[in-house]
């Protein structure tokens, strides 16, 4: 057992090419494979995997040991639970930056359009009020109001309609509609 680890750790420095890599890889494995008792050859096994992670690359290592020994190991399963905490922790945080910035930008987005609808609005009601008493002469404190509290497109529509308007009557019509 010591010999597989001894030949595995040896081989674990940079080899001269990815062939010299596999056949020492290859090497190790059948040494393993050549272990009688399965628990001890499925430990060894683990192990060599473990430790061919300091030199090889993970698919040469995929390709001569498997994952599942691992799975057994408290050591593995502890880091795979702190991976895991880790990349919870950054994709909540990654999904909170996210979110303000969509956020910020759909508020933006939607104070601007209120923004811009108010001031039309405001435009639309300040044209309207002053046109109005030139065709109904001056406006009632209630006429005053009522015009107010048109939303844009009603005032659109009046603007239109009081060039047709010839007194206040008219324009008493008008709201009552």
């Amino acid at each position: 057992m010591a010999c597989i680890y001894k030949t595995l750790l040896q081989l674990a420095r940079p080899a001269n090419t990815a062939s010299a890599d596999a056949e020492h890889l290859a090497l190790v494995a059948d040494r393993v494979a050549a272990i009688k008792n399965p628990v001890l050859q499925k430990e060894i096994a683990g192990g060599c995997h473990l430790l061919a992670g300091l030199g090889f690359s993970q698919e040469l290592i995929n390709a001569y040991f498997t994952m599942g020994i691992l799975d057994d190991s408290v050591t593995y399963q502890a880091a795979v639970a702190e991976y895991t905490r880790r990349g919870r922790q950054q994709g909540l945080k990654e999904g909170e930056r996210q979110g303000e910035e969509r956020g910020l930008q759909l508020g933006l987005n939607q104070g601007l359009n209120q923004g811009l609808n108010q001031g039309l609005q405001q435009e639309a009601q300040s044209l309207v009020l002053r046109l109005l008493p030139r065709r109904c002469g001056q406006l009632s404190h209630e006429q005053e109001l009522a015009v107010k509290a048109l939303p844009l497109e009603k005032l659109e529509a009046l603007a239109e309609a009081l060039l047709d308007f010839d007194g206040p009557e008219a324009l008493d019509a008008w709201l009552a509609i």
